[in-house]
């Protein structure tokens, strides 16, 4: 089962307010998003073979937690330039399963909890278009790298684009909600390349506040 945190209707605020959003060309935004999801299927099984035996290593109890504070600029009334530094921790259960090929007495099960915990730092570029006064979407395109606080030197670089819907309950503060997205991530430590398309699992939602010159 997934769950999927602080995933509100943007639509619970449209008795608020109709005057316009506070958009446009030398304006700021600050703000950012919570994400949490929790699978608690029976996980992926990877199975390994060594001369002395094979081992499964498999994962289950997924939980992943993700802070993403942001601060932006607009270069015109429709597009704006944004940094994002980001914070995730997963966490789950591992289990290894080993089984020898000439000696069942060394044969054996580990169960462990662990974490990951990733810090990165994403620019990125937005489109506004806006629907009504209040209502808008924006396509959002970045670039990014992330790595392990553990180990510094394990991380990727992601070029990514994700829809977003937007909608300003009062001129300076805008409900974002992201609903998936399409990246190509490269890991720069063992120079794994990969391409992830998604629109339905990786739901997200933000606040923004916007001010400068009406």
């Amino acid at each position: 089962m997934k769950l999927h945190l602080l995933i509100l209707s943007a639509f619970i605020f449209t008795v608020i307010g109709s005057a316009r959003a506070q958009t446009g060309k030398g304006n700021y935004y600050l703000g950012g998003s919570l994400y949490y999801n929790y699978d608690g299927g029976p996980g992926t099984t990877t199975p390994y073979t060594f001369t002395t035996g094979t081992t499964n290593y498999t994962v289950n109890h997924l939980s992943t937690f993700q802070f993403n504070p942001e601060f932006g600029y607009f270069l015109s009334a429709k597009w704006a330039i944004g940094i994002q530094p980001n914070y995730s921790r997963t966490s789950g259960t591992e289990t290894n399963v080993f089984t020898s090929f000439t000696d069942p007495a060394t044969d054996f099960t580990k169960v462990d909890d662990y974490h990951i915990d990733v810090v990165g730092l994403t620019l990125s570029l937005r489109y506004y278009c806006m629907l009504t006064d209040k209502i808008g979407i924006f396509p959002q395109f970045g670039i990014s790298s992330q790595n392990d606080l553990k180990n510094f030197s394990n991380g990727e670089i992601t070029l990514l684009a994700a829809p977003n819907i937007v909608f300003f309950a009062t001129p300076k503060l805008g409900i974002n909600m992201g609903f998936g997205n399409v990246k190509y991530a490269t890991d720069y430590h063992f120079n794994n390349s990969y391409i992830n398309v998604g629109f339905n699992n990786a739901i997200s939602f933000g606040l923004n506040y916007y001010w400068g010159k009406k």
